[in-house]
């Protein structure tokens, strides 16, 4: 977890220059959708650190950090999956859009790339 620790230190400090309040609500969020399989048990909780920057933990082995980015209107960042989740190593780049009452990620790697979606519950 040390690389995506500096990698989300080094980016939320280049982003804090250009940032304003996000509104993605904390608390636990359940997956609706996702290109990588549906997955009924999975879900997120987000919890937001500062004004900008929100942390999102996966009750299936991932976390990670994000900012919001008022020109792009969505939150930037990346994740990492625990160690032995079988993608050890792998920082996916995420970006997630707040609208209406979904929250959609779009995450990219070399390896595996999804969208998924989840509803606050």
């Amino acid at each position: 977890m040390k690389s995506i620790r500096a990698f989300a230190i080094a980016s939320l400090a280049l982003a804090a220059f250009n940032v304003t309040a996000g509104q993605v609500p904390s608390g636990n969020w359940q997956q609706t959708s996702s290109t990588a399989g549906d997955c009924a048990d999975c879900e997120i909780t987000v919890t937001r650190t500062t004004p900008q920057i929100i942390q999102f933990v996966s009750n299936n082995g991932w976390q990670g950090y994000a900012y919001y980015s008022a020109k792009d209107d969505a939150y930037k960042g990346a994740f990492q999956f625990d160690a032995g989740q079988g993608y050890d190593n792998v920082v996916f780049l995420v970006e997630a859009r707040y609208e209406g009452k979904t929250l959609s990620f779009d995450a990219k790697s070399a390896p595996l790339s999804f969208t998924a979606t989840y509803r606050k519950k």
